[in-house]
């Protein structure tokens, strides 16, 4: 059973929120290290 991680997604953006480009690497750094990623967004 894979370890699960949350990441957290928030606005949208570099200036207002999550910059694409790190959420992707955040993801692959997870899949790379054996978890699963878990997105989650505040409501």
């Amino acid at each position: 059973m894979k370890k699960k991680i949350g990441v957290v997604l928030s606005g949208c953006g570099v200036y207002d929120g999550t910059e694409i480009h790190e959420a992707v690497l955040v993801l692959l750094a997870i899949d790379r290290a054996g978890a699963e990623a878990v997105c989650m967004a505040p409501n």
